[in-house]
C-alpha cells in the first residue's frame, strides 16, 4: 500500500497563505460541488463498471482578478462492477465496488479578466483509492467458497480543469484526472461533469 504524499496539504495551505499576504485584493468563498464521474482508462472500467457520484467541499480564493486557487475535498463513489467466469469444474464470481477520497487545488485562470465567465487551470489531488472485492467459487458439485477485502492505495492525481460561470453562485466544471492504483500502478483516470455552489 502506498504511503499518501503528505506534502500536498501543506502545499495547498502555504500558497493560500503567501497569496493572501502578497495580495492587497482578494476575496474568499466555500462552497460544495457534485459531479458524475466517468472511468475512462480500461481497467479502471472493468473494476469500477458504471459512472460514479462525485460529493465534496471546496474553498475559492480570487487574486489580481484573473487567478483562483481553489482547495477542495471530493469523494467519489462508484456502483458495484461483477466479472464472472467458468470452467468446467467451476464458476467464479468477483464483485468489486471502487471509490476515493481525494484533497489538493485547482489553479484557474479567468481568460478574459474577472468578469469572464470562462476559465481554464490546472488540478492537482492526492487520491487515496478503496477497492472492495468479494470472490465467490462455485464448484460444479455444489456448495461455495467467498473471500473479502478492501485494498487501499494513495496516489498523486493531476489534470486540465475548465469551468464556466453561470451566476455569481453557480458554475459549471469539466474536468480531467490521471492518476495510478493497485499494486502494478495500473492507470487510473476519469473524466467528470459537475456543478459546483459558492457561498
Amino acid at each position: 500500500m502506498a504511503k499518501p504524499h503528505l506534502g500536498l496539504p501543506l502545499v495547498a495551505f502555504m500558497a493560500v497563505t503567501s497569496i493572501q499576504g502578497a495580495d492587497k485584493y482578494h476575496s474568499q468563498t466555500i462552497g460544495l460541488q457534485m459531479a458524475v464521474v466517468f472511468p475512462t482508462s480500461p481497467d479502471l472500467r472493468l473494476t469500477a463498471g458504471s459512472p460514479g457520484l462525485l460529493l465534496g467541499v471546496h474553498g475559492t480564493w480570487i487574486f489580481a482578478d484573473q487567478h483562483l486557487l481553489r482547495p477542495r475535498l471530493d469523494y467519489t463513489h462508484f456502483l458495484s462492477q461483477s466479472q464472472t467466469s467458468s470452467l468446467p469444474a467451476l464458476t467464479q464470481t468477483i464483485d468489486t465496488r471502487v471509490s476515493s477520497l481525494a484533497f489538493g487545488f485547482d489553479y484557474l485562470y479567468r481568460l478574459s479578466g474577472k468578469r469572464s465567465d470562462w476559465a481554464l487551470g490546472l488540478g492537482v489531488v492526492e487520491i487515496r483509492w478503496a477497492v472492495a472485492s468479494t470472490n465467490r467459487i462455485n464448484p460444479a458439485r455444489g456448495g461455495s467458497v467467498a473471500a473479502s477485502g478492501t485494498s487501499h492505495w494513495a496516489n498523486l492525481g493531476v489534470g486540465p480543469v475548465v469551468s464556466f460561470r453561470i451566476s455569481d453562485h453557480q458554475e459549471v466544471e469539466a474536468r480531467l484526472i490521471t492518476s495510478r492504483y493497485g499494486q502494478e500502478k495500473q492507470p487510473a483516470n476519469t473524466a467528470s461533469i459537475g456543478l459546483l455552489w459558492h457561498f
